[in-house]
Parts: structure tokens; C-alpha cells; sequence
């Protein structure tokens, strides 16, 4: 994704101001390097308390934080295709 919004699209569409689309694409690899930390973690600290014998609930808000972000920069690429 990051790629594509920040450099694809605005070549595609010709667009003389890329820096929103290149705002987006840092969003998105920005999101992605979040997610792939937070999930390693969590399976590291899941597999910890496996081997104690133990259940460990997922705390709520990395995942709020995650499911906003991405909402948010879902929206922000679909209005820049749109306003574009």
C-alpha cells in the first residue's frame, strides 16, 4: 500500500501536487512496521505465558490505535483518488 498511494497512483493519475499521496504512503508503511511489531510481540508474550500455563488477554488499545490508523488512511486515500 505504501508504495502504491505514495508513488504509483500519483503517476498514474498525472497529479502535480504528490506530497498528500506521499503523506498517505508514509502513513501506511508507518502502520505496517506498527502492526508487524505488535504482532510479534503479542505471539512472543502469548507463547511466554503458554509455557507458564497461563491465559493472557489482548490489552484493547494497540488495536484501537491500529483499526483507526488504517481506518483513517483507508479514508484519506479514498478521498484523495476522489478529490484527485
Amino acid at each position: 500500500m505504501a508504495l502504491g498511494v505514495g508513488r504509483v497512483v500519483p503517476e498514474l493519475a498525472g497529479t502535480v501536487d504528490t506530497w498528500p499521496y506521499v503523506v498517505a504512503g508514509v502513513g501506511f508503511a508507518v502502520w505496517g512496521i506498527l502492526a508487524i511489531a505488535y504482532g510479534t510481540s503479542r505471539q512472543i508474550a502469548i507463547e511466554r505465558a503458554l509455557m507458564r500455563g497461563e491465559f493472557l488477554p489482548a490489552p484493547r488499545w494497540p488495536l484501537a490505535m491500529l483499526t483507526i490508523a488504517g481506518l483513517a488512511l483507508g479514508l484519506l486515500t479514498a478521498l484523495l483518488i476522489l478529490l484527485d
